[in-house]
């Protein structure tokens, strides 16, 4: 352990310099900054997506990899997940600096921003990312970031939605329009798992891709997601009808939403 972490220092010194504060998106400056989401939502989102992202990682060979860097940390509930899993260390960086503020023993946590990751090339054997790549100004370079530090022979592992493929039923839910708009007022881009599989290859990765096939009944704490985004005062009441409908639903399938999830697994 003390030799990664000499390593990882010399690294950083060698790189770029890590920022106390990320650069602000080159986005609409009306638009509110997107923050960290509310803990209980993360949490709820990363068990949602737990098994399709455990299978992506068996994929990656998580368990023998020793320099993993995960991009997008947030609250760290996958992080956690990453440094259980893996054979060796895991470095965690987020633009949010509430995020790279918190200490742990399993892993270390920096303020970076994924378009400007500061480290040298070649000095992790994976990258993760998840809900992540939505959220940056610039897709194609931050996705250029990624390969840049991954090791020949390492992987890249994406999980990222895509709301232009999103189904719903009863069609009187009506959530799909809410929701791309709102996240494309919030700076995010709502159909970015359509986009990586070419910009992934396109920066030299050997892609694999597959669709998440594990669909769930809808609850209202999946609608409870659209309430931390910006919305006009009717797409707040077409929030609120939703919720009250999942609420006094019967049956388990009475109501469906689903988001599409694209999942990569690139190797370098």
């Amino acid at each position: 352990m003390r030799l990664r972490r000499m390593r990882l220092r010399l690294c950083l010194r060698r790189g770029r310099k890590v920022r106390d504060k990320p650069e602000a998106a080159s986005r609409d400056p009306a638009a509110p900054p997107r923050s960290l989401p509310p803990r209980g939502l993360a949490s709820a989102l990363c068990g949602w997506l737990a098994g399709p992202r455990g299978r992506l990682l068996r994929r990656a060979q998580i368990g023998l990899r020793r320099q993993v860097l995960e991009v997008g940390c947030g609250h760290g509930h996958v992080t956690a997940e990453l440094a259980r899993r893996c054979a060796g260390s895991v470095v965690a960086v987020d633009r949010d600096p509430a995020a790279a503020k918190r200490q742990s023993a399993c892993y270390h946590l920096l303020a970076a921003d994924a378009q400007a990751l500061p480290f040298t090339a070649a000095t992790f054997d994976l990258v993760f990312c998840q809900n992540v790549l939505m959220w940056v100004a610039d897709l194609q370079t931050a996705i250029a970031e990624c390969v840049r530090v991954l090791e020949p022979g390492g992987e890249l592992v994406a999980i990222e939605p895509d709301y232009g493929g999103m189904m719903e039923y009863p069609e009187n839910i009506a959530l799909r329009d809410v929701w791309t708009s709102a996240l494309i007022r919030a700076r995010a881009d709502p159909f970015v798992g359509r986009k990586l599989p070419v910009l992934c290859e396109a920066a030299g990765l050997e892609v694999q891709v597959e669709l998440q096939n594990l669909p769930q009944p809808a609850t209202p704490h999946a609608v409870d997601l659209l309430r931390d985004l910006p919305l006009a005062e009717h797409e707040m009441q077409i929030v609120e009808s939703a919720t009250e409908l999942l609420t006094r639903k019967q049956r388990r399938w009475e109501a469906f939403i689903h988001v599409p999830y694209v999942l990569i697994v690139g190797r370098h």
